[in-house]
């Protein structure tokens, strides 16, 4: 496991703590307005900022370990 491996595991967690947080407990608007643009259950879950911040987290710590996935998987 190599430092962007952890990095990316480390904002998973974090991003995930934040979304719970943010949808269990309530908070500001969300910037987007998720059922306008949205089906329902999709906007279920971000109600707020919060919730928004951590599924971000949570993209963002996934790009480093699918890169060092694809990395490793190519190649001859």
């Amino acid at each position: 496991m190599n430092a962007l491996n952890i990095f990316g595991w480390c904002a998973n967690v974090i991003g995930l703590a934040v979304w719970f947080y943010g949808y269990f407990v309530g908070g500001t608007p969300s910037i987007v307005d998720w059922p306008r643009i949205s089906p329902t259950w999709i906007s279920e879950f971000m109600p707020n900022i919060e919730a928004e911040l951590g599924m971000l987290l949570m993209c963002l710590g996934a790009v480093p370990m699918i890169w060092i996935s694809i990395r490793q998987n190519s190649g001859p």
